[in-house]
Parts: structure tokens; C-alpha cells; sequence
């Protein structure tokens, strides 16, 4: 028990289900897999990332998108692959910032909501033993007194 603990503990799992994959492109920890759990999506996800990269000199590992590519850059000059490579791993950057940001808020937002449930939940018991208690002594008290409140 403590070894699943302390390897969970490493690989920042704090809970089930979690879902991680490693590959030579993930951080060592791994990256999450956060997309949809049916088996479609899964079998899609396992093909694309155990798909083996392109190699561009050989063409190696080439599929048809690598390809049509490797064509429409073939006449790009290095430094303009360089700036196109630089603003799209920035545009990747900042929609992954802004989704872990969301996802965090998200998950803030989620602790809070089951907090105010767990509250709800134990003023509905308290209210129910409270009724059940007084209910009928109210009842006795306004047929008692005329049955009419008093505002």
C-alpha cells in the first residue's frame, strides 16, 4: 500500500481514476490524459501518440498530413520555419495555460459546490428533525391560540 502511496506521491495522482501516459515527448512525471474515456476516443488517442515522428530527411514515419507539409514548407526559408515553429508552440503554450487555468477554477469551483451539497444536505436532516419535533406543536399552539399568525 504505501509503495502505490509514494509512486502515486511521484507522479502528482491524487485521484481515480487518473489517467497518465509517457512518451519520449511528455515530461518525465508523464502527461495527463484528460480526454474522453469511450473506447473510440481512447483507440484514437493510443494510435496518434504511439504513432513514431516524422523524419523529414527520409521520410521516414511520413503519413500523408506529415507529407503534404513537408511539401507546402519545402520552399519556406529556414529562419521563416523557425518563426512558424516558435508562434505555434506559443499559441500551444498559451491555450494550455489558459486551460489549466479553467481546469484549476473549474476544480476550485467543484470543491466549494460539494461543500455547499455536504451543507445543504446536513440543514436538510437538521430542518427535517427540527419539523419533526415542532411540527405538530405549532399545530396545537395556532389551533390554540385562533389558528391565525400573527405577522
Amino acid at each position: 500500500m504505501d509503495n502505490a502511496k509514494d509512486l502515486c506521491s511521484k507522479y502528482g495522482v491524487q485521484g481515480y481514476p487518473t489517467l497518465k501516459y509517457f512518451s519520449p515527448s511528455t515530461s518525465p512525471d508523464g502527461d495527463p490524459y484528460e480526454d474522453a474515456r469511450d473506447l473510440k476516443a481512447l483507440n484514437k488517442f493510443v494510435k496518434r501518440a504511439a504513432k513514431l515522428p516524422c523524419v523529414p530527411d527520409t521520410g521516414e514515419n511520413c503519413d500523408k498530413k506529415d507529407n503534404a507539409y513537408l511539401e507546402e514548407i519545402k520552399e519556406m526559408p529556414a529562419d521563416k520555419m523557425k518563426e512558424e515553429k516558435d508562434r505555434m508552440q506559443k499559441e500551444m503554450e498559451d491555450l494550455e495555460a489558459e486551460y489549466k487555468a479553467a481546469s484549476d477554477l473549474f476544480e476550485k469551483q467543484k470543491e466549494e459546490a460539494m461543500a455547499t451539497m455536504k451543507k445543504q444536505e446536513d440543514l436538510k436532516k437538521t430542518l427535517g428533525k427540527l419539523k419533526d419535533k415542532t411540527n405538530y406543536k405549532i399545530a396545537i399552539l395556532k389551533a390554540k391560540t385562533g389558528g391565525k399568525d400573527e405577522l
